[in-house]
């Protein structure tokens, strides 16, 4: 049995934000456009992301081991083929064991065969932030080069007004009959058309500007908008903003996020983090700081007796809550110690000595 969990690296008490995170960082890494990616590692992510991020399957895995209700037969009904899953728990992209049957033994014929859509190859970027902008969130504009659709036919691969007829290769089917042996023999597969790419009718004419193939290369501006408290390693995703295809839909954009670190502050979780220097007397005394912080300026009180390492709370002044809100401003004390003293110094310490401080 796989392990969904321990397939995603989360723990089984995982909420749905972290089974998200969780995939969409793994997605990232192991898509198959990337060096480091893999067909196999990619679709068993997807699977594992299918289950856990759907309530009811999760509940069913977790009780079972497995997941039912996808359509999927439990182990005593499944009959000659055993406990085998030859599905991926739902999974859209990866089809189902009809599709294995058509192509490998050819059953069903090209009519009746069950059309799949097309989809275009996803695209992946990365983007450097400043700390200010992943705490309250910007705007970007990116020029990307890539495949769309064409203007001039939109995407159809014939010269405007062309006619339409029939195709003549695979007589309007949209697929050809194709021979395919294997170990078990000689088989007849229906294949798509490679002259009316599926669609069964031809042009007369094709259209120039982009040679009948539906698609053309061009330079493309992207908005994208980060949100606030986004942090490092997180990755967006655009639907549709991906390469485009031929009678499909476009792939998708991924835009992994690096944030670069800042001289003063530092991120835990909802609250910023920052170390204050104060001289001796203040931590002694007490006294009053204007501090610069990301969004302005503000007043902090030092309390009088205030140790070293100690931690003063300026409450909603750290990042963005998405339930709304902000987390906290965490001010860490640093104590600065006199290096050289003057003689008045020295005498006011010594009698400050003497009374035991």
């Amino acid at each position: 049995m796989k392990d969904y969990y321990n397939i995603l690296g989360i723990s089984k008490t995982a909420s749905k934000e972290e089974i998200k995170k969780a995939y969409r960082k793994l997605a990232h890494e192991h898509h198959p456009d990337k060096n480091s990616g893999t067909d196999a590692k990619f679709k068993e992510i997807n699977e594992a992301y299918q289950v856990l991020s759907n309530e009811k399957k999760r509940a069913e895995y977790d009780r079972y081991g497995r997941v039912f209700s996808d359509g999927q037969q439990s182990q005593g009904q499944a009959g000659q083929w055993g406990s085998y899953d030859f599905g991926f728990s739902g999974a859209e992209p990866f089809g189902d064991i009809s599709d294995i049957f058509e192509d490998f033994l050819g059953f069903g014929g090209g009519r009746s065969r069950r059309t799949r859509t097309k989809r275009g190859r996803d695209i992946s970027i990365d983007i450097d932030l400043t700390f200010e902008e992943a705490i309250f969130g910007t705007k970007r504009k990116i020029l990307l080069r890539k495949n769309v659709e064409c203007v001039e036919c939109k995407g159809s691969g014939n010269a405007p007004g062309s006619k339409i007829k029939k195709c003549e290769t695979c007589d309007g089917s949209g697929t050809v009959r194709s021979q395919r042996t294997t170990f078990f023999g000689t088989f007849s597969t229906s294949v798509e058309c490679s002259k009316c790419r599926g669609y069964g009718q031809t042009a007369e004419k094709q259209c120039k500007n982009c040679a009948g193939s539906g698609i053309t290369r061009k330079e493309e501006e992207v908005s994208i908008g980060i949100p606030p408290g986004i942090e490092s390693g997180e990755v967006l995703s655009l639907v549709g903003q991906g390469e485009a295809v031929q009678g499909g839909v476009s792939g998708d954009l991924y835009i992994k996020i690096r944030v670069r670190p800042h001289e003063v502050f530092v991120r835990e979780g909802k609250n910023i983090v920052m170390l204050l220097e104060i001289p001796l007397t203040d931590a002694l005394l007490g006294g009053e700081k204007v501090i610069n912080v990301l969004d302005g300026e503000i007043k902090i009180k030092i309390p009088a007796g205030v140790d070293f390492g100690e931690v003063l709370r300026v409450r909603g002044r750290g990042v963005p809550i998405e339930s709304g809100g902000r987390g906290d401003l965490l001010i860490r004390i640093k104590v600065r110690n006199p290096k050289n003293l003057s003689r008045k110094a020295r005498k006011l310490i010594d009698e400050l000595k003497e009374e035991g401080i």
